[in-house]
């Protein structure tokens, strides 16, 4: 098993590029993939029990560190392929698109994807919280990517 690396963004460098507090001293290696995510103060409680699983973390994207140094790296934006109808590959997307697309390709033929509503009691929606754009202080926990 990967030992998980915690940490944040400390600079953003650009559109495509940011630096985080972790670095090769902390375990980092170059092309590791972080997520950068915010904790929303939304906390989830087990219906059976009522005990707290904890509060929702909101994920604003995905990078993966293109260098690093001993004690933070350089990340930049995760690209994947796209997958279009029938294995058609073009463009880019992030990585949590296309692992969303991956597994609905699974998905019986028929299927329709982001179309169909659940059914849900409406009184028990919430809401998506509103993540805003990546900012300095975002939480970054490197991800096991299994490929």
């Amino acid at each position: 098993m990967t030992k998980i690396i915690e940490g944040k963004v400390a600079k953003i460098l650009d559109e495509y590029s940011m630096v985080i507090n972790v670095g090769r001293n902390d375990g980092v290696t170059e092309g590791m993939v972080f997520v950068i995510f915010t904790q929303s103060g939304n906390e989830i409680k087990d219906p059976d029990t009522g005990e707290t699983l904890g509060t929702l973390e909101n994920v604003k994207d995905y990078v993966s560190v293109a260098h690093i140094q001993d004690k933070f790296a350089t990340c930049v934006a995760k690209e994947v392929k796209k997958i279009h109808k029938e294995g058609e590959i073009s463009g880019a997307q992030t990585l949590s698109g296309a692992m969303m697309a991956e597994a609905m390709s699974a998905r019986p033929e028929g299927s329709k994807i982001g179309t169909e509503k659940l059914n849900v009691n409406t009184s028990q929606i919430a809401g998506v919280p509103q993540l805003g754009p990546i900012s300095v202080g975002d939480s970054v926990r490197s991800v096991d990517i299994k490929g």
